[in-house]
């Protein structure tokens, strides 16, 4: 993988020294949700290039990479969806880095392997609240949910519009970032959340990606369409404010080994919804 990447970047390279580049650090803020692949993109970009420096800061959130693109604090940002029309009529331009499932992810300690609709409106309406109820290892169902407005949570209610109209129980712990998700559902072993499957990777614990309504979010089932509950996440920049290392990181993202490298971890290409 890496030393395909090495053969993509060659090339690079060289424009950057035709150009004498000055070394930049690029930094993208922004999304949790393409937060660990684009850690890997950018390790492989480092692999072969020797100029430039890529920074794949702790999430901002995509409202952190629209604020610092749009006030040229960076040349580019990460995304957790598509860029509505009134962002792009700002010049804001969308590079799509893939599909990913999202996930209901139980803790380490959980017995269970798929939850129904039924379930998880009953998990997180507080009508079920251990896990022994479901047919599982018995334990306290610890809920952990997202905000309305969080992309994951968005993409679950478009495949279960009941969800996005469900109101949590005073019980559900609310966090706003994917890293404080992580880290909640490394803490509990009877934890239940969810999140974009690539993302599990970053995690301490063995966490549990459960199937829904026994279809399990494999990379297949999801880009066959079985699997519904999906997002798709990208790059931000703005035309005249992209800088060299920005264009040099584009032109990786785009390339075959960059490809793979989204592939290994589960995100698929972006197809139309079926």
């Amino acid at each position: 993988m890496i030393s395909a990447s090495r053969t993509v970047l060659a090339c690079l390279v060289l424009l950057s020294s035709v150009s004498a580049a000055v070394p930049e650090e690029l930094v993208i803020p922004g999304s949790g949700n393409p937060e660990f692949v684009l850690g890997q993109l950018a390790r492989a970009f480092h692999s072969a290039e020797s100029v430039h420096q890529v920074t794949i800061p702790p999430s901002t959130g995509t409202a952190g990479a629209l604020r610092d693109v749009g006030e040229g604090k960076t040349s580019i940002g990460r995304v957790g969806r598509q860029l509505k029309a009134e962002e792009q009529r700002q010049g804001l331009i969308y590079v799509p880095l893939g599909v990913d499932a999202v996930v209901f992810v139980a803790g380490a300690g959980v017995s269970a392997r798929s939850l129904s609709r039924t379930q998880v409106l009953d998990i997180y309406a507080g009508k079920i609240t251990d896990w022994g109820a479901l047919g599982a290892r018995p334990g306290p169902i610890r809920v952990i949910g997202r905000e309305v407005t969080d992309a994951s949570r968005q993409a679950i209610g478009r495949a279960m519009p009941p969800f996005g109209e469900t109101v949590f129980a005073d019980a559900v712990k609310i966090v706003h970032l994917d890293h404080q998700m992580l880290a909640l559902s490394d803490r509990y072993p009877t934890s239940l959340g969810f999140l974009n499957r690539s993302g599990l990777y970053a995690a301490k614990t063995v966490l549990v990606p459960l199937g829904w309504d026994e279809i399990e979010p494999t990379p297949a089932n999801l880009e066959s369409g079985r699997y519904p509950i999906r997002m798709e996440f990208g790059l931000i920049y703005q035309e005249a404010a992209l800088s060299e290392a920005g264009k040099l990181f584009l032109q990786f993202v785009g390339s075959p080994a960059a490809q793979r490298i989204l592939r290994e971890y589960g995100v698929g290409p972006v197809l139309p919804i079926r």
